[in-house]
């Protein structure tokens, strides 16, 4: 029988004769005696500063199976370069493929050291060794703390930065503590002195620089925050709603503190959970993050809900809840702490809902938008049936659609924000699923006051500004 040995290309496994693998090995440096099979995992790595490491910093990349969620991640083999040289970092890890189960989970993580220092380090999981045949591309973060390099950001300095400031509000005044974080992301904390608890407010997001060079902080607030920098990031100037400077004598600065003094935010949350072989992680909607989420608090019931919401085990599902973010200890031993979602109260999952794209509103008319809630309830589709939708027609003030059973159609009124929905008229054939839900979407129309869109959902509110239904853009082809 032939002795063989599997290199592999990221998941693509390939035989080759024992010998021609070894020489391969050792033009490597690396020498194999035995007669076992081995797989090579390739890969490159890089980060996003503009950054020169040290001419002694080590590169090393691990393999690692992280199936259980309560016990330490195994290492099944790793690349070490040293010195590193400069990114993009190019890498092979040879392992034993016999330690490779099915159905596991493995991962690469890989660092910067200098010194033992930790430079640099992977912030998320990158799935490897699970049947997909693509690049294995690995983006490193900055580790924060003492005086590690950071991200150097034009006029902001290096990141991430924390500033504070007491500026006016309506009748007390209201301290603002802002982070920014690398890859564009920001915590904000707003605290109203003087008013009843609560007081304090949180929110998560992404921050872009317009042409003109304002910070635009866009994330679980109604409205965008503007802010100015200023002296090279040394302050920050709080702008009005349009973007505008603010024309009074009250100071409208934040200031940058001494070192980053990152808030542990606690809020309303949105994003796509999966739980698999005991590891559960969101990717939340709002900045894209995607964190491990701890095994306490309301967690039991949000993984009861999801179990039961899917039979795909690892399917992502949309789940709303309130949740604290902060760092928990690493399951690795020697790692750093890193940050966690802890669910302090979960409130529901939304099987057939999704974060779509937060980054940007999709547009009111000319959209297809499809129902994916309903007051309180998830929306359903019957099978051969059309999904309930409506579309604003782009050069008129008309409305069409779908009930999931008969076609709709009716006029509206716009003004601002402002949206009422005129008589519907629909076709009267008779489906054998769905014609409640079509009677309720009807119903509910009626009663429309306003509307609103983040991102890549449509929000109907009644008068009383309370969400009545929600719905999802999408292609048109879906219909």
């Amino acid at each position: 029988m032939s002795r063989y040995m599997i290199v592999v290309w990221r998941t693509t496994l390939v035989r080759l004769p024992w010998r021609l693998a070894a020489c391969a090995l050792i033009w490597s440096g690396v020498m194999v005696f035995s007669t076992a099979w081995a797989g090579t995992l390739q890969g490159t790595a890089t980060y996003r500063e503009r950054i020169a490491l040290p001419a002694d910093a080590v590169f090393e990349a691990e393999l690692q199976e992280i199936s259980r969620a309560d016990a330490p991640a195994v290492v099944l083999g790793r690349s070490t370069l040293a010195p590193s040289g400069q990114p993009p970092f190019r890498f092979a890890i040879v392992y034993d493929d016999a330690a490779v189960q099915s159905g596991h989970r493995y991962t690469v993580r890989a660092t910067i050291r200098h010194q033992r220092r930790l430079l640099f380090t992977t912030d998320r999981i990158h799935p490897v060794l699970d049947g997909r045949n693509a690049p294995l591309h690995i983006q490193m973060v900055s580790v924060r703390g003492g005086r590690q390099p950071g991200s150097m950001t034009d006029g902001l300095g290096v990141l991430p930065a924390s500033y504070e400031g007491e500026l006016t509000g309506a009748g007390n005044p209201v301290v603002w503590h802002v982070d920014l974080l690398p890859e564009g992301r920001y915590q904000l904390r707003t605290i109203h002195v003087g008013r009843p608890e609560p007081n304090r407010y949180d929110d998560i997001g992404r921050w872009t620089r317009d042409k003109s060079g304002r910070i635009v902080l866009r994330g679980g607030r109604e409205a965008l925050v503007f802010l100015m920098p200023l002296k090279d990031g040394a302050a920050l100037r709080k702008l009005d709603l349009l973007g505008r400077p603010i024309e009074s004598g009250h100071n409208d600065r934040l200031l940058r503190l001494p070192e980053p003094r990152l808030i542990e935010p606690r809020l309303m949350l949105t994003g796509m959970f999966t739980y698999m072989a005991d590891a559960a992680a969101i990717t939340l909607c709002v900045d894209g993050r995607r964190l491990p989420v701890a095994m306490e608090g309301d967690y039991k019931a949000l993984e009861a809900a999801y179990q039961k919401s899917t039979p795909q085990p690892g399917q992502p599902v949309l789940a709303s809840l309130e949740g604290l973010i902060t760092q928990r200890p690493s399951m690795e031993e020697g790692r750093p702490a890193q940050t966690t979602l802890v669910i302090e109260r979960f409130v529901a999952v939304w099987p057939r809902e999704s974060c779509g794209n937060p980054l940007a509103d999709s547009p009111l008319r000319g959209t297809y938008w499809k129902l994916v809630r309903l007051g309180e309830h998830p929306a359903t589709a019957a099978t051969k049936q059309r999904k309930a939708h409506l579309i604003f027609a782009a050069d008129a003030l008309r409305v069409t659609g779908s009930g999931g059973c008969n076609r709709i159609i009716g006029s509206i009124e716009l003004d601002g924000d402002r949206l009422r929905f005129g008589r519907m008229a629909s076709t009267r054939m008779s489906c054998p699923d769905g014609m409640d839900q079509e009677t309720r979407l009807i119903e509910t129309l009626k009663h429309v006051a306003c509307y609103r869109i983040r991102g890549s959902h449509l929000e109907l509110l009644d008068a009383a500004g309370t969400v009545i239904a929600r719905f999802e853009a999408v292609a048109l082809q879906e219909k």
